[in-house]
C-alpha cells in the first residue's frame, strides 16, 4: 500500500555526533517516518539503527536513493561529501537537509542552490541557531531600531577539542576534508548569526595559529578577524579549540541606544540588556521566558534543530519558502572562505 501522502519518508546519511539530533527533530514532527541510517561504516549505520529504532539501516547511499518512497535525507557526514551528497539526492528528487557548510568551493555550493531550484526541490542548510527564541527576539530589536546605529559587534567562542578528537578522525583538521578547523566547524555558528544582525561583513585583516595542536592538525586552532559592515559597524572575531573551557560563546552588539550580550550555549542566556527603557523592558521579558529543555545530543548543539526540521517538513509539505533562506548559508560561507584566504595571504586585505 502506498504511504499516506501526507507523510513525509525520511533518511540520515551520516551517523555521527549530530546526528541524534535529527532523530529527535524529525520524530517531534506528526507523520515523519524515519525509514533509512545510512552510513559508510556498516556497523555504525546498524547500531544507530538499532538504537533510535530506525526501520532499515545501509552503507550504500545509492540504496536510499533508489527508495521511491525516501522525501528527504539529512546529510550529516563529513564536510567534504556534503556537495556530492546533496546534488545526487536533489538529482533523485528527494528533499535535502544538509549540515553546515554548505560545501567546501562557493561554486558547488551556488550550484546546488540552482540544482534544488530545477528540481523544484527544499534545499536547507543547518543553522538551527536562526531559530533560537532568543536570536529570533534579538533580530526583532535590531530591526526595530532599539539598539540604534550598530557601533561594535564582538563575537567570541572559546572551544576545548582534544588531540584525539583529530587523530581519530580521517577528516577533521585536514584542509581537503574539513575545509578548516576552529572557524568553519566551531566559530561556523557564531559568524553566522552576527553577519546576520549586522552585516554583510567585510573582511579587512584575519590570522590564524597552531599553537597547541601543530602536530595535531594543518588547520586552524585559533582564530581572529576583524570585518566592516554596514553603517560603519566594526566587529571583531576570536575563536579558539584550546580553551580549557569545553565551550563558551558571546556575541556583543553595541549600538548608540543599547547593548546586548547573548550566547549560543544551550541553554541560551542574555547576558546583558541596557540602554533605552524599552530595551530594558524586552530583556527582563526575554530572561523570565527562557527556559531550558534536555539537547538531545551533544548539549552546545541545543534543541534548534527541532524548530528547523519542522519548518523544513512545513517547507516539504505545503510549498511555502523557509524562514531561513539557503542563500544565507552561502553568504556565511562565502565569508568564511575570505576569512582564511585573508588569513594564508591568499588574497589582498584592503
Amino acid at each position: 500500500m502506498r504511504k499516506d501522502t501526507n507523510q513525509i519518508v525520511h533518511a540520515i546519511v551520516g551517523c555521527g555526533r549530530v546526528a541524534p539530533n535529527h532523530v529527535d527533530g524529525f520524530r517531534a514532527v506528526p507523520g515523519v517516518a524515519l525509514r533509512w541510517a545510512c552510513d559508510r561504516q556498516p556497523s555504525v549505520a546498524q547500531e544507530f539503527a538499532k538504537e533510535f529504532g530506525i526501520e532499515q539501516w545501509t552503507h550504500d547511499l545509492g540504496q536510499v536513493l533508489r527508495d521511491p518512497e525516501v522525501d528527504s535525507i539529512a546529510v550529516a557526514v563529513d564536510h567534504a561529501q556534503h556537495a556530492a551528497i546533496a546534488a545526487e539526492a536533489l538529482s533523485a528528487g528527494k528533499h535535502v537537509l544538509v549540515e553546515k557548510p554548505i560545501a567546501l568551493d562557493v561554486r558547488d555550493a551556488r550550484d546546488l542552490l540552482t540544482l534544488a531550484a530545477e528540481k523544484d526541490r527544499v534545499f536547507s542548510v543547518i543553522s538551527q541557531h536562526r531559530y533560537d527564541p532568543l536570536v529570533r527576539s534579538v533580530r526583532g530589536w535590531v530591526r526595530d531600531g532599539l539598539l540604534g546605529r550598530i557601533l561594535t559587534c564582538t563575537i567570541q567562542l572559546e572551544a576545548h577539542r582534544a588531540a584525539d578528537y583529530y587523530r581519530d578522525s580521517y577528516w577533521r583538521g585536514t584542509w581537503e576534508f574539513e575545509g578548516g578547523s576552529a572557524l568553519i566547524n566551531q566559530g561556523y555558528h557564531c559568524i553566522d548569526i552576527a553577519q546576520s544582525l549586522c552585516g554583510p561583513f567585510t573582511v579587512r585583516c584575519s590570522a590564524l595559529s597552531r599553537a597547541v595542536l601543530e602536530d595535531v592538525i594543518e588547520t586552524d586552532e585559533t582564530l581572529g578577524a576583524l570585518f566592516t559592515g554596514p553603517g560603519g559597524v566594526l566587529a571583531t572575531l576570536s575563536v579558539t579549540v584550546s580553551s580549557s573551557d569545553a565551550w563558551r560563546s558571546r556575541i556583543t552588539l553595541v549600538g548608540e541606544y543599547g547593548t546586548v550580550e547573548f550566547d549560543l550555549d544551550h541553554p541560551n542566556t542574555l547576558h546583558r540588556c541596557t540602554g533605552n527603557a524599552e530595551l530594558v523592558r524586552l530583556g527582563h521579558a526575554e530572561r523570565d521566558r527562557l527556559r531550558a529543555e534536555t539537547a538531545p545530543g551533544v548539549d552546545y548543539y541545543g534543541i534548534s534543530h527541532r524548530y528547523q526540521i519542522a519548518d523544513f517538513c512545513h517547507s516539504v509539505r505545503t510549498g511555502s519558502p523557509m524562514y531561513l533562506d539557503s542563500r544565507e548559508a552561502v553568504e556565511t560561507f562565502d565569508l568564511i572562505q575570505s576569512i582564511y584566504r585573508a588569513a594564508q595571504g591568499i588574497s589582498e586585505v584592503v
